[in-house]
């Protein structure tokens, strides 16, 4: 597969099980990604070209694909690097607007309806809230996103 110019349009991917991590930090990237830990490789390809996604893999029997990003390296970081080279887009531009759990875009949420759900002192702390329709889990702008925007400022930089 060649590599791609940069664009603010993401790419949808699907990944193996073994690329969980990997999965949930596209996602917190904005990227849509689905993975589905009961699907084996195989499986999974096909779902992927059925929804038209790219699909991301560590399985040596899928590399050959034409349709497939085949990932050597173990360590997500690298993993991650790997996609964005192949797959540039604006990593900053859609930064979590999705579920890291689920891959549905967030909708924000009135602080009001999430008070009983945070713990106190980020309801005192806290103006924005957003949630997932799935699985209902409310995201705030605190220290988990800062530091993954510094993970993500080291990962552009190399």
């Amino acid at each position: 597969m060649e590599t791609l110019p940069a664009t603010d349009e993401i790419p949808r991917f699907a990944a193996d099980r073994m690329l969980a991590r990997l999965a949930r930090w596209l996602r917190l990237l904005g990227a849509d990604v689905i993975c589905d830990e009961r699907l084996d490789g195989a499986a999974m390809l096909r779902r992927a070209r059925v929804e038209h996604r790219v699909m991301l893999t560590r399985d040596k029997r899928l590399r050959t694909a034409s349709d497939v990003l085949y990932l050597e390296p173990d360590d997500f970081r690298a993993q991650l690097r790997a996609v964005l080279t192949r797959f540039p887009f604006n990593v900053y531009r859609h930064a979590f607007t999705r579920c890291s759990r689920c891959n549905v875009p967030l909708g924000r949420v009135a602080r009001e309806t999430v008070s009983a759900r945070v713990p106190s002192f980020v309801y005192a702390t806290q103006e924005n809230f957003a949630q997932c329709d799935r699985c209902g889990r409310v995201y705030w702008e605190a220290t988990h996103p800062a530091r993954a925007r510094r993970e993500i400022d080291r990962l552009m930089r190399r």
